[in-house]
């Protein structure tokens, strides 16, 4: 039996960087989507642990190698993974992580030997993102991003999605990334999606460490202008980038922006899910 499971992308719609924390991560606040990007993942039993990969080379131990033998450790469950890549690497679209996740709900439909609790700590072991790719959909994400607070979109969201060619390095953002930094207005954020009023969230839409990520990477401010210039109602980067992202009032208007971005490394258009 082989299940399959889509891992999908997600956006940063917000991302506010507290403190920070003793144990060197730092405190976020954010609100991330998931969108209809996604990689393929194909996941079978197996007693030991086997990962291949298509679309992209990734490290041996990769995402989903350390999730299925986190989870083989936990239950004895092993897995054969294969995975269809799509979604850019050093992108801040959580590609990784969805695939970790991907995995994991793949195990669980194959074996049924996880309770929550441990599918929740071996997904935070993997990476900080993993927890909320687990479930998905539109959630404020706080802590290192594992407290999660689900809420529902009046709309569903149109986006053109566009990445330099060079990625971000997170260690040399967040190494010149000076703090305390701006609060971002989450909770206005969240209230203005929940009411389907995107004139009101665009102002609000904000990513702290983009001022950094531009310095290094300048494209990533070219890219953001250029989908402003084509219609889109906001932009910014996501996560720590260096996917550029911006918002549209429909699927038309998306089409209508892509060919502005069609000189990125990669560009598509999204929408929410």
């Amino acid at each position: 039996m082989i299940i399959e499971e889509l891992a999908l992308a997600k956006l940063n719609l917000t991302l506010g960087v507290l403190y920070k924390r003793e144990d060197g991560y730092h405190a976020l606040d954010t609100v991330m989507q998931t969108v209809s990007l996604f990689d393929r993942v194909f996941v079978e039993k197996s007693r030991t642990v086997e990962v291949q990969v298509t679309g992209m080379t990734l490290p041996v131990e990769n995402t989903m190698y350390k999730a299925a033998k986190l989870y083989r450790e936990a239950t004895g469950c092993g897995a054969k993974i294969r995975c269809e890549k799509r979604i850019p690497a050093e992108a801040g679209m959580g590609g990784g992580s969805a695939d970790a996740a991907a995995v994991l709900r793949g195990l669980q439909r194959l074996h049924r030997m996880a309770d929550d609790r441990t599918l929740k700590q071996i997904a935070l072991s993997v990476g900080a993102d993993v927890p909320f790719c687990l479930v998905g959909g539109t959630c404020r994400c706080e802590g290192v991003g594992e407290i999660l607070t689900p809420f529902a979109l009046k709309n569903r969201l149109w986006f053109v999605i566009a990445k330099p060619e060079q990625g971000v390095s997170t260690r040399a953002l967040f190494s010149r990334l000076p703090l305390p930094r701006p609060r971002v207005q989450t909770l206005s954020a969240m209230a203005a999606l929940a009411k389907g009023d995107l004139a009101a969230f665009a102002p609000l839409m904000k990513n702290v460490l983009e001022p950094a990520a531009i310095e290094l990477v300048p494209e990533i401010g070219a890219l953001k202008q250029k989908l402003l210039d084509a219609g889109a109602l906001c932009a910014q980067m996501t996560g720590s980038g260096s996917a550029v992202f911006g918002l549209f009032e429909s699927e038309a208007a998306a089409q209508a922006a892509l060919p502005s971005v069609s000189d990125a490394a990669f560009s598509t258009v999204c929408h929410s899910l």
